[in-house]
């Protein structure tokens, strides 16, 4: 049998009272009379048999019990409020689009987008979460994830985005240091690689020349960060093309070589029987068009 409660409706009351001090300004804020806060307070001091306020004529304030009871509950008060923030953010039939990815899809393909997005869907909210865990996508009411992966996520459809392919880059200042030799550049510069993937096999696989051994690799742990190393000239390295796309564009760095197939690709990823909800449907055409 679970434990009793207290009176749940008094607590409410309570919390609001001790946190104003005052019964009216309690009463003004729930909604109530001040009457009905008195006899809710009355009602929990019975329940705990304790005074919690010290009335006055300029007042109440609070007894050392009822301190305590504040600094207990407001805990759980902040929780509460906490976890239902994230149901207040939209209405059953709000045009809100909660995408979650990676933190390198954000900022290298989606945030330079955002016009672009907001132009083909104006009624839609974006939301962006970057997280490098693999969301719940019921249980954070996330309408679309972009992944990073094989695309075998167990329960949930997922949509390739690209090829699947690796682009060697280098910085421009990098390579014309090699006098554009390839190589040149690959004998000597150092490689750049992100230790969770170990991109630099697929190159191998391919019979690519392997990179100079002059000193041992720089290894990070997200391509986002392995782009900036490369962006300042610290070596070598392989990204997927979705990331790397503006860049070449734009001239902020260079591709030396042909790609190379790779396993993993981005895909977007929704559960089963969202495409029902018209905002994905055209919130995923436009992610098919867009790469």
């Amino acid at each position: 049998m679970g434990q009793r409660l207290p009176p749940l409706n008094a607590v409410r009351v309570f919390e609001a009272a001790a946190r104003r001090l005052s019964f009216a300004r309690a009463a003004e804020e729930l909604g109530v009379t001040q009457s009905a806060v008195s006899k809710q307070i009355a009602l929990l001091e019975s329940y705990i048999g304790a005074q919690l306020f010290e009335r006055s004529a300029t007042g109440v304030a609070l007894t050392l019990e009822g301190r305590e009871l504040r600094h207990s509950i407001s805990p759980a008060f902040q929780a509460l409020s906490e976890s239902f923030l994230r149901f207040s953010r939209r209405t059953p039939r709000a045009k809100n689009f909660r995408l979650s990815t990676l933190a390198s899809f954000a900022a290298q393909f989606m945030v330079p987008r955002l016009d672009d997005f907001e132009t083909a869907l104006p009624d839609v909210a974006l939301e962006i979460l970057t997280s490098d865990r693999l969301l719940d996508l019921t249980r954070e009411e996330i309408d679309l994830s972009v992944r990073y992966g094989q695309g075998n996520w167990e329960g949930l459809i997922a949509k390739p985005l690209d090829q699947g392919v690796l682009i060697p880059v280098v910085s421009p200042t990098l390579f014309a240091d090699f006098g554009r030799d390839v190589g040149r550049l690959m004998a000597s510069a150092p490689r750049v690689q992100v230790f969770l993937k170990n991109e630099w096999r697929s190159w191998r696989e391919a019979a690519r020349p392997t990179p100079g051994e002059t000193g041992p690799p720089l290894m990070l742990e997200h391509f986002l960060v392995a782009l900036q190393a490369v962006q300042i000239g610290r070596g070598v390295a392989l990204a997927p093309e979705l990331l790397v796309r503006d860049l070449l564009a734009a001239g902020t760095m260079t591709q030396f070589d042909e790609s190379v197939p790779w396993e993993h690709r981005f895909y977007a990823v929704h559960l089963p029987n969202a495409e029902r909800r018209p905002v994905l449907r055209d919130a995923l055409a436009w992610f098919l068009d867009a790469v």
